[in-house]
């Protein structure tokens, strides 16, 4: 029978050769045992691990060659049978093996992991201690002992690299959280957790049912969209979330979180984009202002280049034309057609340089809002005796009716101006003999006033374009009368100034109605 204390160093085809030689069994059940213990040295021998085992006073009975070339290696010590494991080690590691070694001796498993400094280079080894009972007697120890250097340097890159992106996300700015299939809390950041409780009061946790945590209101909305994440749908959108007297806009990215190609959860990224948004729409309310501004100054360019310069040179010659008649004693009639005819165009050019003088305040920010009480009444009048004798010239009757004791809270320098534009117009395009009529209409909302006439009235299609300024619709009066389209603008833009609006209504040949409105809760 051959020498058992051999085997474990023998290489599998040494033994196989030995096999071979042997020659004599002395029964089936030695040559049974022979072939079994070379098959157990065989495998132990082709694995890439340490194998070995000690006796009671640690000394080795078996190891693999991998670990006997490891310990060469690590330690430059050839390993022999019947050596004593710990004669062989420094004081320090002979202790520490031996704590180790006693403890399996004393009949317990033990499992712990080595490090060990080879060639400038920290390795470490999983060690697994097993006692050897025979008949209920610890009689040694078998070792198993693994590398695992490579795997927990991956492993501690992993943890320091999740490390790294747990702190990125719960010192970021955007509100990130996950949910499995049943809208239950994966992960939610600070800043999220922060963001849901000051929203709806809740204090989220991990394994919270996100959905049931919303307000009833809002869940079937925010079902929709986890569930179009859980389907495997990447989507983002924009919430415009009411804060107060503040719209917040919330950018949400949404994505469903995928393994072994199923769907098991989504994550979301919400970042407030508000400022960015706020930016966009101031950019694009500037880029509306200066093309108002260009067509503003292209409009003042045109009133000084033709409609000012117009009505002037008109007073001028007629001027010229007066003082000739009188020297060369005309009569009476030509001097006062031609004084009518220079009174005419003065009064275009006064209301023109009043109007545009009004309008380049308002454009430069010049013009300020200073409403107070007063008797809106007592305005009118006022305006009407200023355009008595337009009235009387082109026979038309002015019928106001608006009570006396009106009163309005408001600016009344620019209630004078609507009035005094409205009342120009109406009379501009108002034939001899015609009736022009002012009113008020109170409701819970707001007082409205009315001025309309009898006039050639406007075409439905351009009704539109009165108060637009880049419309440019101007169009002269039943006597000839000049006008820019500027009145209009500012009538528009001073109602807007008290929270109010304007209006027109006309029909072709049979008249217009202008009116304006005031909010009641003004007054």
């Amino acid at each position: 029978m051959m020498d058992e204390s051999e085997l474990p160093n023998e290489r599998l085809s040494d033994k196989n050769e030995a096999l071979k030689q042997k020659v004599n069994c002395n029964n089936g059940e030695d040559c049974k045992f022979e072939e079994t213990y070379s098959n157990l040295n065989a495998l132990i021998n082709n694995q890439d691990t340490s194998i070995w085992s000690i006796d009671s006073e640690y000394n080795y009975i078996i190891f693999n060659n991998y670990f006997k070339n490891a310990y060469k290696e690590a330690f430059g010590i050839t390993l022999e049978k019947g050596l004593n494991s710990l004669d062989i080690l420094s004081t320090e590691l002979a202790t520490f093996w031996k704590d180790k070694y006693d403890t399996a001796l004393k009949g317990n498993q033990i499992n712990f992991e080595f490090d060990n400094q080879h060639n400038n280079t920290v390795h470490t080894y999983k060690v697994s201690l097993n006692p050897v009972i025979s008949n209920n007697t610890v009689i040694g120890v078998t070792a198993l002992s693994v590398d695992i250097t490579e795997q927990k340097s991956i492993k501690q890159i992993l943890q320091e690299s999740n490390t790294n992106m747990m702190a990125i996300m719960e010192n970021t700015l955007e509100s990130i959280w996950a949910i499995n299939t049943s809208y239950e809390i994966l992960y939610t950041n600070s800043v999220f957790n922060t963001e849901f409780y000051n929203s709806f009061g809740v204090k989220l946790e991990k394994g919270t049912n996100l959905l049931k945590s919303l307000p009833e209101g809002i869940q079937s909305t925010w079902k929709a969209r986890y569930d179009r994440a859980l389907n495997n749908e990447r989507f983002s959108f924009v919430d415009e979330v009411h804060v107060g007297d503040k719209i917040i806009y919330i950018e949400v990215s949404m994505n469903p979180i995928i393994r072994d190609n199923k769907v098991i959860g989504a994550s979301f990224f919400a970042n407030d984009i508000s400022r960015r948004v706020n930016a966009l729409k101031a950019l694009e309310e500037n880029e509306q202002r200066l093309k108002e501004s260009n067509i503003t100054k292209d409009k003042f360019f045109s009133i000084i280049a033709h409609d000012l310069k117009s009505p002037f040179t008109s007073i001028a010659g007629l001027s010229d034309l007066l003082v000739s008649e009188a020297q060369n004693g005309r009569s009476i009639e030509n001097i006062e057609n031609t004084a009518k005819i220079i009174q005419k165009s003065s009064h275009h050019a006064m209301n023109l340089i009043t109007n545009l003088l009004e309008w380049s305040r308002s454009q430069s920010g010049r013009m300020t809002f200073n409403p107070d009480y007063f008797d809106v009444t007592s305005v009118i009048q006022e305006e009407l005796s200023a355009f008595e004798s337009i009235a009387r010239q082109k026979q038309i009757r002015i019928n106001n009716t608006i009570i006396s004791k009106t009163v309005v809270y408001a600016d009344k320098y620019m209630i004078s101006s609507i009035f005094r534009n409205l009342i120009s117009n109406a009379l501009k395009f108002t034939n001899s003999n015609g009736q022009i009529s002012i009113s008020s209409r109170l409701n819970e909302v707001e007082i409205s006033f009315s001025v309309s006439d009898t006039g050639v009235g406007i075409d439905t299609e351009d009704l539109p374009k009165l108060f637009v300024i880049d419309q440019n619709h101007s169009t002269n009066g039943t006597d000839n009368e000049q006008g820019t389209g500027l009145g209009l603008i500012l009538c528009k833009e001073f109602t807007e100034k008290h929270q109010g609006h304007i209006w027109a209504r006309s029909e072709k040949n049979k008249g217009s109605e202008f009116c304006f409105s005031l909010p009641v809760n003004t007054m």
